[in-house]
C-alpha cells in the first residue's frame, strides 16, 4: 500500500471523503421526517428574509431570563446577520448566573459552537454545544465543569436548552444547511 492509499483510507475513516453532510444526516429517519415536515416552512422563512439556503450561516443567541433562543442568519449575498426566528425555550433549570460545575443545573453562559449533531437523541434531535470551553474551565476553578450541553427537543432540562420536538426540527434543518455549506 502506498502513502496515497493510506491517506485515502484514513480520510474515509474520519468522514472527510464521504458524501455531503446533509446526505449523511438524511440517512436517519428523524432527519428525513424533519425535512418532510419542515423544509417548506424553513425555506419560506429564509425566502422572506432574502437568505439563501445554499450559503446560509447561522448565529444562535440564547437569553436565559427571557427563555428565548434567537436565530440570526446571513449568506454570501449579505454582510451582516439578520434575526430570522425566535424560539421559546420550553423548560429551564438553575438560577441566574453561569454554569460552574457538573450537576449545578445551570445553563452555560458564553460563546460556543455546535460540535455534534445527534439525529438519534433521546431528546428527539439534538445539537451539542462545545461546553466547556477554555473560559468555562477557568471559571470552574478546578472543579469538574460538566458537559453534554445540548439544544434539543422535549421539554425537560438539567442545564440544556430544550425546544419542542416541533421546533428542534426547524432548527436542526437550519443547522444542517449551515454545516453543509461549511
Amino acid at each position: 500500500m502506498n502513502l496515497t492509499t493510506l491517506l485515502f483510507i484514513s480520510l474515509l475513516l474520519f468522514g472527510f471523503l464521504t458524501s455531503d453532510f446533509k446526505s449523511e444526516q438524511k440517512k436517519y429517519a428523524r432527519v428525513r421526517e424533519a425535512y418532510a415536515e419542515k423544509e417548506t416552512a424553513v425555506k419560506s422563512v429564509l425566502k422572506s428574509n432574502a437568505i439563501s439556503m445554499e450559503s446560509i450561516q447561522l448565529l444562535l443567541i440564547s437569553y436565559k431570563a427571557e427563555q428565548e433562543l434567537e436565530v440570526w442568519a446571513t449568506d454570501n449575498n449579505h454582510s451582516s446577520f439578520k434575526k430570522i426566528i425566535t424560539y421559546p425555550v420550553c423548560a429551564a433549570s438553575g438560577v441566574a448566573g453561569p454554569k460552574v460545575k457538573s450537576g449545578d443545573l445551570q445553563v452555560p453562559e458564553g460563546f460556543y459552537h455546535i460540535s455534534t449533531f445527534n439525529p438519534v437523541s433521546s431528546y428527539h434531535l439534538s445539537l451539542k454545544v462545545n461546553y466547556p470551553n477554555a473560559a468555562d474551565r477557568i471559571r470552574s476553578k478546578g472543579l469538574n465543569p460538566g458537559g453534554d450541553i445540548f439544544i434539543h427537543g422535549k421539554c425537560v432540562t438539567i442545564g440544556c436548552l430544550p425546544l419542542t420536538d416541533n421546533k428542534i426540527k426547524e432548527l436542526y434543518i437550519l443547522a444542517i444547511e449551515a454545516r453543509n455549506n461549511g
